[in-house]
């Protein structure tokens, strides 16, 4: 049986790409959806993706710094800071960008009506 909590610092669990990715679901043994925190430098894009093959729906909260979910094919601007938070759904093209401060950002990631079912890759 697991424990009925846990708790971790983001530098203490796995993580992916040299810090740029610290992955708190297995950091923390979540089991019913997918999270991670991703540490963008400053002025910077990720490559556009969209979670047509997984199905998942996505959350974006900013813990810190600022920047923007730019979504669609026109890249609409959705403000993401430590007041803001965004929802892309599976199909729809999504880039993160921070600003100059760069951008620390949780994304959390299930699809709709199903159980969790964790991607090989984020098992840390």
């Amino acid at each position: 049986m697991t424990t009925p909590y846990s708790a971790a610092r983001y530098d203490e669990m796995p993580s992916l790409w040299d810090g740029f990715a610290n992955l708190v679901r297995p950091g923390l043994g979540l089991s019913a959806f997918g999270a991670n925190v991703m540490n963008l430098p400053p002025d910077y894009e990720t490559k556009s993706h969209d979670e047509s093959e997984s199905g998942q729906e996505e959350l974006y909260v900013g813990l810190a710094g600022a920047g923007a979910v730019l979504v669609g094919e026109e890249r609409t601007r959705l403000a993401l800071d430590p007041e803001c938070a965004v929802r892309v759904g599976p199909g729809t093209p999504r880039v993160l960008a921070s600003g100059p401060d760069g951008l620390r950002v949780l994304i959390i990631g299930g699809v709709p009506g199903e159980a969790y079912a964790a991607p090989e890759w984020s098992s840390g």
